[in-house]
C-alpha cells in the first residue's frame, strides 16, 4: 500500500499527453493552447475615437467651430481639417488624419452646424494605433488555458481555429450482480447504478463529453465479452467501477491483465478509496475504482482528474489553504483521509466546514460537497480556526 503522494507521482509519470488536433473556436473553451498566438498587425490597427464627440486640429484654439461632416464606426474617411473646423466622430470610428484631438459630445454646446467647446478637447479620448500590441507581439503563449477572454482575443485576431490536445476517449465499465439501471425497482439485495451518472457528470465538468458506459455482472466470461464488444483498445482512458478488491468476484485486476496493461499500484493509503488500482501503457490509462460512491468521488478528484489534466496538458489542481469554521472530532485513522466538506469565501479567506459521512457508500452527503479536507493519519482532532489543506471539487 502506497501513499497518496506516491500514487499521484507514479500516475503522472506514467500518463502521456495526448496528440494534438486543430479545432474551431467553438470547441476550444477549456482546452490548452498548443501554439503561440501573435498579433498579425498593430492593435488597434488605426487611431480611433474612444467616445462620441468631435475631432478637431491639435493646434486648434477657437472656442467655436463649424462641423463639416460625420464619421461613424466602420467608415474610413480621410480629411484635412482647416482652422475653425470640426468633424462629428462616433465611438470606434477611425480618425480622418493625424495630429487631432477630440471634444466629448457632453462637453460641447450645439447650435445648428456649429459647436461651442465647454471644456478643452483632448488627445486622451483617442485610442492610438499599436498601443495595445505591436504586429508580431506574442499575445498568448503555448500552454495557455483557453477561456472566454482568450477566445475573444483570438477571434479579434482573425483566427477561426486553434491547435490543442485532443479530448480523451473514455470507456466506463460498471460491474456487479447487484447493480440495476436507475429506472428499475430494486429487488431485495439490489441497488441502482449511480456511478455511471457520477462519472459521466464529473467528466463533463472537466469538459469531456466522449464517454461510453457499459455494465457487466460479476462473471468473468461476461466481462470479457463486454470488453471485446466495446473494443476497449480504442479508448485512451478506461474506468472500471467496482471489483477492485480482493474478493472471489472482484475481477478488475484480472481485466488489467486481460487488456495487457501492467498494474503499477493496487492499494492506496487513503480513506475513502483504499482499493484503487492503476496501470498505464504508452497509449492507454486504466483505473480500477472502488465501487462505493463516495470512494468513487474522492478517487476521481485525487487521481482520475489529475490523469485527465496530464492527458490534456493542463496543470494539475493543487490543494488550497483554508480554515476550519467548526472543529472536527473523531478523525483518527491509520489512513490519510480526504474528508467531504463545504467551502466558501468569507472576508477574503477560504473557510470550510466538514460534513458528516457514515461510510464510503454514503451518497446522501455528496450534493453539498464542493471540497475535500486532508486529514493526516492518526490525527485525533482538528480545532476550529486551524489551517487545513483543501482540494476544491468544483468552483465556489
Amino acid at each position: 500500500m502506497i501513499s497518496v503522494l506516491d500514487a499521484q507521482r507514479i500516475m503522472e509519470e506514467s500518463v502521456t499527453p495526448l496528440s494534438e488536433e486543430t479545432v474551431p473556436l467553438s470547441q476550444a473553451c477549456g482546452r490548452i493552447l498548443r501554439e503561440p498566438i501573435s498579433a498579425p498587425a498593430d492593435m488597434p490597427a488605426f487611431d480611433h475615437s474612444a467616445v462620441d464627440g468631435y475631432a478637431l486640429r491639435g493646434d486648434e484654439n477657437a472656442a467655436e467651430l463649424e462641423v463639416v461632416g460625420e464619421i461613424r464606426a466602420g467608415q474610413a474617411i480621410d480629411k484635412t481639417l482647416q482652422p475653425g473646423e470640426a468633424i462629428r466622430i462616433l465611438t470606434g470610428a477611425r480618425l480622418p488624419g493625424p495630429g487631432l484631438k477630440i471634444a466629448m459630445q457632453e462637453h460641447v454646446e450645439i447650435s445648428g452646424s456649429r459647436i461651442r467647446l465647454l471644456q478643452p478637447a483632448s488627445t486622451n479620448y483617442i485610442r492610438s494605433q499599436g498601443t495595445e500590441a505591436r504586429a508580431g507581439e506574442v499575445l498568448l503563449d503555448s500552454g495557455t488555458l483557453l477561456g472566454a477572454a482568450a477566445l475573444a482575443l483570438v477571434a479579434s485576431l482573425g483566427r477561426t481555429s486553434l491547435r490543442v490536445p485532443r479530448l480523451p476517449r473514455i470507456f466506463h465499465l460498471t460491474t456487479g450482480d447487484e447493480i440495476i439501471p436507475p429506472g428499475q425497482v430494486p429487488k431485495p439485495g439490489q441497488i441502482r447504478n449511480s456511478n455511471a451518472s457520477l462519472i459521466s457528470a464529473l467528466c463533463r465538468e472537466q469538459g469531456i463529453e466522449n464517454i461510453t458506459h457499459r455494465h457487466a455482472g460479476d462473471d468473468w466470461p461476461a466481462l470479457q465479452q463486454v470488453v471485446a464488444e466495446a473494443k476497449t483498445e480504442t479508448y485512451d482512458l478506461i474506468l472500471i467501477s467496482g471489483g477492485s478488491g480482493a474478493g472471489d468476484y472482484d475481477f478488475s485486476a484480472k481485466l488489467f491483465q486481460h487488456l495487457g496493461v501492467p498494474i503499477q499500484f493496487r492499494q492506496v493509503n487513503v480513506r475513502p478509496g483504499k482499493p484503487l488500482i492503476f496501470g498505464a501503457t504508452s497509449s492507454q490509462v486504466i483505473f480500477g475504482l472502488p465501487g462505493n460512491v463516495l470512494s468513487h468521488f474522492v478517487c476521481f478528484h485525487l487521481f482520475v482528474r489529475r490523469a485527465l489534466d496530464r492527458l490534456l496538458g493542463r496543470t494539475a489542481s493543487s490543494p488550497a489553504q483554508g480554515f476550519l469554521s467548526t472543529a472536527m472530532n473523531g478523525t483518527a485513522n491509520d489512513r490519510e483521509t480526504w474528508w467531504p466538506a463545504q467551502a466558501r469565501l468569507e472576508e477574503g479567506r477560504l473557510v470550510c466546514r466538514a460534513l458528516p459521512w457514515k461510510s464510503s457508500g454514503d451518497i446522501t452527503r455528496l450534493p453539498g460537497v464542493n471540497a475535500l479536507i486532508q486529514v493526516l493519519p492518526m490525527t485525533q482532532e482538528m480545532p476550529a480556526g486551524i489551517r487545513v489543506n483543501l482540494l476544491l471539487t468544483r468552483s465556489l
